[in-house]
Parts: structure tokens; C-alpha cells; sequence
């Protein structure tokens, strides 16, 4: 029976998705777990994975086209099963799609001339194709068969951010040209922008010529123009998402702010000792960060919560986010069930998901279901920041660096090493009295680390 394949929802944001390309052509026998297709994102580039197996039988949007979430992309079923007519999705308009694609080509026989009189010799030169010759040239040969595969270009197979595939399109450069400065060679957008400037500014000539852009300086802007007018760049998919989204959660949450100061001095002594194990290795403060608010977020659990339809929701789980910075804007990869996680299979789920995020390459169930998040800014040394609220949450956690400071204690000034942490909330479903109460078990949990494994 035929499995209808739909454009799946690969992030919390995502209302539509590019396919780049597919990995799998019609007739291709599926198993669970492969992958159909590369598609793009508002966040990333994603892969759909089969969760069903048979055989392709049909590719109803083509490589380089866009599918809203639950559109008919593709469909499975047995090698030479017959698809239904038709229906609002378009499924179905032959009934041996895949005997066709797999049927040895033979030579096509060509249809008798309706008038004998000879034809005259084309023009040597070149001519726009046209409709009407395509029609002529349809008449003379047998009806193709339906297009049964969407080969990706050379460019889609090339390793790339999506905002460096954009500027590369727009400015008519090869991506297959270029040396990618990201992780496994990944092509980036600065990588782009500098074989922009390199590339010739008078492109050869052509029989159809184009108008191709260029690359202005200040020696050849025309005179009276403005020395200093800048660039316009596009914003790429993931910027105009994060635009949109912060727009909308300072518009709709009320926002309130609620800092502390932590005294790091034991967590830093217990990372020293646990570090140099091979279990631990890669253990940073942000893990113990993240199983300390897993600890608050259990005991003040409506700070887990958010407002969803005019309603305050309570979440089954604990799912933190990790604020990630990568090169088009910012990923949040999510860490499920943290309180249910040790030390050390927190630190392994969060290294693999930051380590995806920052490839570009996450998987799909690491962009979804987040509950609270973290941005972490100490490795930059800031002192102290505020965070804004991701959609769909109530809260998130601003951490700044871990510094040596003078302190106070038992009477007596003593350096230690102090983080300043503020705590963003919606007012509309937290009030301070429930954010104060949250940022004390989380102190609690850092300066006492035993508290968090008991």
C-alpha cells in the first residue's frame, strides 16, 4: 500500500522548507532510516530520514522547489504498485511509475512525416527555444515518460551554509570553485563574499547576454555619489527568522529581569577533578550550568512553563536549549529530559548536539520541544547581559564569565571567583517572587554541587 511522504516540521519555527536535493530517485528501493532528501531550513540544512521502506514510487516536488509543513513530497509503496489518480496533493497520475523509470530505454521509432517536402537546414545561429518548437519536437517522437528523478546541480552536492548559497546565487559565483573555510570544509559566507571580489568584473561574451551584478568601489562610484553609502546585504533565512521571532516575543512577553551573583569556587575545584578522567573529557562549567538549571527548573517547575493559547502550559518534560552561535545567526539545540541525566550522559548528549549545531548539520528532533534555554556568553568575557525569551518558552537564562573577584567572608576580604547570571521571564505566567525562588535553588546547586547528584 502506498505511504505518502510529507514535508515533516524539522524545527519549532519551521512553516516551509526547501528541498536542495534528493538522495533517492524513483524505483530506489527505501529502508527505515535512509535518507530521502536534503532540505533547507529557516535554522539549517536538514535531512529526512524514511521512517517507512518499500520503493519510491513518486517525487511530487523537484529539487530547488519549496514545500509548506505537511505537503506531499514523495510516496512508497511496492515496485510496481498503481497510484490513485489524482487527488489535491497531485498524487498518482500514472500507474506504473516505477515500471516505467526501470524499463531498459529503446531506441524511439520515429513517426511517419505528415508531408514528404524536404525540411530546410536550421540556422547555424543559435535560437531562444521556444514553445512552439518544443511542441514540433514532442510531435515527432513518443510522449516522455513523467519525470521520475530530480538530480541535484554539482553546486547542491558542495558543502555550504544556506546564507553563503544565497549570496553565491545572487552573485553568479561557483560554489564548486571555491575552498570552504567551516568545519569539513563547509563553505561559508565569507568564503563566498571573497571569491565575489575576485571574480572578473566583465563577464565574456555571450549569445544571450545577462545583466550580471558587480562589485562597486569608491574608485568607480559616479561623481556626486556618497563615498561612505555602505552595502545592502540580504538577510538569510535563519536572520530574517530570528528577526521575526524576537520581534514577536518582545512584543508579546512582558519581560522581567532577575540577577544574581554565584560563587564558582566549587564547581571549578570539582570540573578540575572530574576533567582529567576519560569519561569527562571536554567537561566545561556550561555542563554543570545546565544540570544546575535542570535542578531549579524541577523545584520551581513553573519557570519550565509557558503561555500557549491564552492558557499557562506545564510541560511533561525538562528539555533545555543551548543558545548556539554559529555563522548565519544562532541554533538551540535541544538536551531532552536533562533531570533524568547524568553528569557524564549530559556531557556527551550536549557535546554531540553543540558539535552538530556548529557543522551545520543538526538533526531534526535537536531543534524541537525545548523548554527553557541557556545562552551562555563567559567564554567572551562579559561581564553581565539580559537574554530575550524564545518563542514558545517562559524563561531563559543569561550567564556571563566567571571572574576573580574581592569578596567579604567571615569577616575578612578574599578573592573568589564570582558569575553574574540574570534570569528573563514572561510576566504574564512567572512574577518575581516565583523567578527569585528559581534563581535560588540554582545558586544553591553551584555552590553546593553535591546537591545536584543526591
Amino acid at each position: 500500500m502506498a505511504v505518502e511522504i510529507k514535508m515533516p516540521q524539522l524545527s519549532d519555527t519551521m512553516s516551509s522548507g526547501k528541498i536542495l536535493s534528493w538522495k533517492k530517485n524513483i524505483g530506489d528501493t527505501i529502508t527505515r532510516g535512509d535518507i530521502l532528501a536534503e532540505v533547507e531550513t529557516d535554522k539549517a540544512n536538514l535531512e529526512i530520514e524514511s521512517f517507512f521502506q518499500g520503493t519510491l514510487l513518486k517525487i511530487t516536488v523537484p529539487g530547488g522547489s519549496v514545500a509548506k509543513v505537511g505537503e506531499l513530497i514523495a510516496v512508497l509503496g511496492e515496485a510496481g504498485e498503481a497510484l490513485a489518480e489524482s487527488n489535491s496533493n497531485g498524487i498518482g497520475v500514472q500507474a506504473t511509475a516505477v515500471q516505467a523509470a526501470a524499463a531498459p530505454e529503446s531506441p524511439p521509432v520515429a513517426a511517419p512525416p505528415a508531408d514528404p517536402k524536404p525540411v530546410a537546414a536550421p540556422d547555424p545561429a543559435p535560437q531562444q527555444p521556444s514553445a512552439k518548437l518544443d511542441s514540433t519536437s514532442a510531435s515527432s517522437k513518443p510522449a516522455p515518460p513523467p519525470r521520475v528523478s530530480n538530480p541535484p546541480s554539482s553546486d547542491e552536492r558542495v558543502k555550504a551554509s544556506p546564507l553563503a548559497r544565497k549570496i553565491a546565487e545572487q552573485n553568479q559565483v561557483d560554489l564548486r570553485g571555491i575552498t570552504g573555510s567551516g568545519p569539513n570544509g563547509r563553505i561559508l559566507r565569507h568564503d563566498v563574499e571573497q571569491a565575489s571580489v575576485r571574480q572578473p568584473q566583465t563577464a565574456p561574451p555571450s549569445s544571450h547576454p545577462t545583466q550580471a551584478p558587480t562589485v562597486m568601489r569608491s574608485s568607480t562610484l559616479p561623481p556626486g555619489s556618497n563615498q561612505n553609502a555602505g552595502t545592502l546585504t540580504p538577510l538569510s533565512k535563519m536572520r530574517e527568522t530570528i528577526a521575526k521571532r524576537m520581534q514577536e516575543s518582545v512584543n508579546q512577553a512582558p519581560h522581567f529581569y532577575s540577577t544574581t551573583s554565584i560563587d564558582m569556587g566549587a564547581v571549578v575545584e570539582l570540573r578540575e577533578t572530574l576533567k582529567i578522567q576519560a569519561d569527562f573529557k571536554g567537561l566545561s562549567i556550561n555542563h554543570f550550568i545546565i544540570k544546575a538549571a535542570a535542578y531549579a527548573l524541577q523545584r520551581e517547575s513553573t519557570v519550565n512553563g509557558a503561555m500557549k493559547d491564552g492558557q499557562c502550559y506545564a510541560p511533561a518534560q525538562i528539555n533545555i536549549g543551548i543558545i548556539t552561535a554559529i555563522e548565519d545567526g544562532l541554533l538551540i539545540p535541544v538536551i531532552r529530559e536533562v533531570d533524568n541525566l547524568s553528569l557524564r550522559d549530559l556531557l556527551f548528549e550536549a557535546k554531540a548536539a553543540v558539535e552538530r549545531a556548529r557543522a551545520g548539520r543538526p538533526n531534526s528532533s535537536d531543534l524541537m520541544g525545548g523548554t527553557f534555554s541557556i545562552s551562555n556568553m563567559g567564554m567572551f568575557d562579559v561581564e553581565n547581559f539580559t537574554a530575550i525569551i524564545n518563542p514558545g518558552q517562559g524563561a531563559v537564562l543569561a550567564v556571563s564569565a566567571t571572574r576573580e573577584e574581592p569578596v567579604v567572608k567571615a569577616g575578612q576580604v578574599v578573592v573568589a571567583k564570582r558569575m553574574k547570571v540574570t534570569l528573563s521571564v514572561d510576566h504574564r505566567i512567572i512574577d518575581g517572587l516565583m523567578a527569585a525562588r528559581w534563581l535560588g535553588f540554582f545558586k544553591a546547586a553551584l555552590e553546593q554541587p553535591t546537591l545536584m547528584f543526591v
